[in-house]
Parts: structure tokens; C-alpha cells; sequence
């Protein structure tokens, strides 16, 4: 309850202290003897803006201070303070202060350590309710419903908050596995899928490598067709180099008894048929080794390129 208003330099009064005692205390007067006054410095108690115009004339600055003793510091209260880091004994009371500056500003205290406005307005509806005709009454105000209900339940409050506490905390703890379940369900699924793709492409060892040399090798094909196509004409046929070189051969196979040069001329002459059907021999395999399918070609090109991506999904590196 409050037991103590102390009023300095607010519009009329100089200075005031008030002294409340348990019980109904009224305050009486005329209009204008100035008891809106001493609510306009309670107002300020409780966290109402800060008028320069509550100063008295001719002074700096003006205050007010409220005493407020509870048998039990109310528990809404007693969690807003501990929220904002302000220790107050059990049994001690709550002293608030609040002085306004002739210019505008304003400073707060409870029990002698600065707080914010806010927080005055947040405890307010604990400490005092003001009835009026155009007030709501405190009975509206969500904030003191808990507090309300505590104190006519006359419960385990502790126990209940304890008990609250670990039920959020179980519930936090199911929502976690929850997660956790879930997780490991897409990743299950994400792992078949992988498996899935893994099976159907049913990739083999080496096979990456083999698929690279054998793309390369018909690609030169691609690019050597034209002169492999060539060369084989000039080895090939009735009138290629090679069928030169024989008939030379025969011809003079004829008559190269005449002189041993001419036999001497024969001899390398065979060599040269000899060396030109290896040439034309080699010339064949490797026309049939880079020999372009386009077809083929295009399917070892589809796999390769299907090995690689997988591999790229899965970060493999060759080896």
C-alpha cells in the first residue's frame, strides 16, 4: 500500500508529505483547493509524461516520492523488477522517485537506482488504481489477472510455475525429436532416391575412363576422316602408289640379270613394296581404330556425361 507522498515544487505546493495509515483515507476540498494536483504528481509515480508545466514557477526542477510497503512484494511485480535487474529485500519498501526539469527533462529511481519511464508505467497498474470517470478499472487489465487469480487461489504457486516450466520444456523437447525425426526421414528418403539413380545407372570401375579415351579417339576419326580418306585412295586401287611400286617391281624383275645395278635396283625396290604394305597395313588398322560412328558416338558421350554429373552430385574425384 502507499504509505508516503512527498511532493516538491509541483504547480502550487512548495512542499508536501503525506503520511497514509491503513485503512480508507479521503481527501476533501473545493474546486481548485488542489487535489488534482497531488494525482498529477502520482501520475507521475506511475510513469505519466513528464510536463514542464507541473514545475513551479520560478524554480528548476521538481520531484516527487512514493513509499509503497507490501507485506509480500505482489509477484508481478516482484518479476518485472528482477527482469530489469533491481533487487528489493523481502520486506523492504519500494521507494520511487521522479524528478522533472523546468526544461522538458525528466529522471527515475526505485529505491534509489535509475530506471526507465517504462518500467513505472509497467508496474504501475500493481502499485495504484486510479477510478475515474473516464478510467478503466484495473478488473480489465490483462496484466493483473494472473496475480488476481494466485492470490484468491491461495495455491502452490511456486509448484504451478514449476510444474509450467517443465511442461514447456518437455514440449520444447518433443518439438526437437519431432524435428529430429523428420530430418532423418527426408534424409532416408534423399538416400534412396541417391541409391535409386545409383542403381539404375549401375556404374562400373574404370568404366569412366575407358568412355573418355574412346570419346577422344573418335573425335581425332572426326577430324582425321578426310585426310585418312585420302591416304587411302593413294595406297589403294588399281592406280595407288602401291600398285606403282609393284608393277615397277615386276618389270623390272624382268630384266635385272642384264646388271648388277639393275639388280641392285630391284632389291631396294622390294624393300620399298615391303615398307609401302606395312604403311598401307597400319594405315587400315588405324583407319578402323578412329573410325566415326555417329551414333556410337553419341551414346558414349550421353554416359560419360551421365557418370560425371552423378559424380559431380555425390563430389567424387577421379582417381
Amino acid at each position: 500500500m502507499l504509505t508516503r507522498l512527498s511532493i516538491r515544487n509541483i504547480v502550487l505546493i512548495e512542499a508536501l508529505d503525506l503520511d497514509f495509515n491503513r485503512g480508507l483515507g479521503v481527501l476533501t476540498g473545493e474546486t481548485g483547493a488542489g487535489k488534482s494536483i497531488l494525482l498529477d504528481a502520482l501520475g507521475l509515480i506511475l510513469g505519466d509524461r513528464a510536463d514542464s508545466g507541473l514545475v513551479r514557477a520560478g524554480e528548476d526542477k521538481a520531484s516527487v516520492a512514493a513509499t509503497f510497503e507490501f507485506a509480500a512484494l505482489p509477484s508481478a511485480i516482484a518479476a518485472t523488477l528482477s527482469d530489469a535487474d533491481i533487487e528489493v529485500e523481502p520486506g523492504e519498501a519500494l521507494v520511487i522517485k521522479r524528478q522533472v526539469k523546468a526544461d522538458g527533462g525528466s529522471k527515475a529511481s526505485i529505491n534509489d537506482q535509475p530506471v526507465g519511464v517504462a518500467l513505472l508505467r509497467e508496474i504501475a497498474a500493481s502499485l495504484v488504481e486510479l477510478h475515474g470517470q473516464h478510467d478503466d478499472r484495473g478488473l480489465v487489465n490483462a496484466r493483473g489477472h494472473r496475480a488476481l487469480l494466485d492470490r484468491y487461489a491461495r495455491g502452490d504457486v511456486a509448484g504451478v510455475e514449476a510444474a509450467w516450466k517443465a511442461w514447456r520444456q518437455a514440449e520444447d523437447a518433443l518439438a526437437t525429436a519431432r524435428s529430429v525425426i523428420e530430418q532423418a526421414s527426408n534424409d532416408r528418403d534423399l538416400l534412396l532416391a541417391h541409391l535409386a539413380e545409383l542403381t539404375t545407372l549401375a556404374p562400373e570401375e574404370g568404366e569412366e575412363a575407358e568412355l573418355a579415351e574412346a570419346r577422344s579417339t573418335m573425335q581425332k576419326g572426326e577430324r582425321l576422316s578426310g585426310d585418312l580418306a585420302e591416304l587411302q585412295h593413294l595406297w589403294a586401287g588399281s592406280d595407288s602408289a602401291l600398285a606403282s611400286l609393284r608393277g615397277a617391281a615386276r618389270r623390272l624383275d624382268r630384266i635385272a640379270a642384264e646388271h648388277p645395278l639393275l639388280a641392285e635396283a630391284l632389291a631396294a625396290l622390294d624393300r620399298a613394296v615391303i615398307e609401302a604394305s606395312e604403311a598401307e597395313d597400319r594405315l587400315a588398322r588405324a583407319a578402323e581404330a578412329l573410325s566415326h560412328d555417329p551414333a556410337m558416338l553419341d551414346r558414349i558421350e550421353t554416359r560419360l556425361f551421365d557418370l560425371r554429373a552423378v559424380a559431380r552430385k555425390h563430389h567424387c574425384r577421379g582417381r
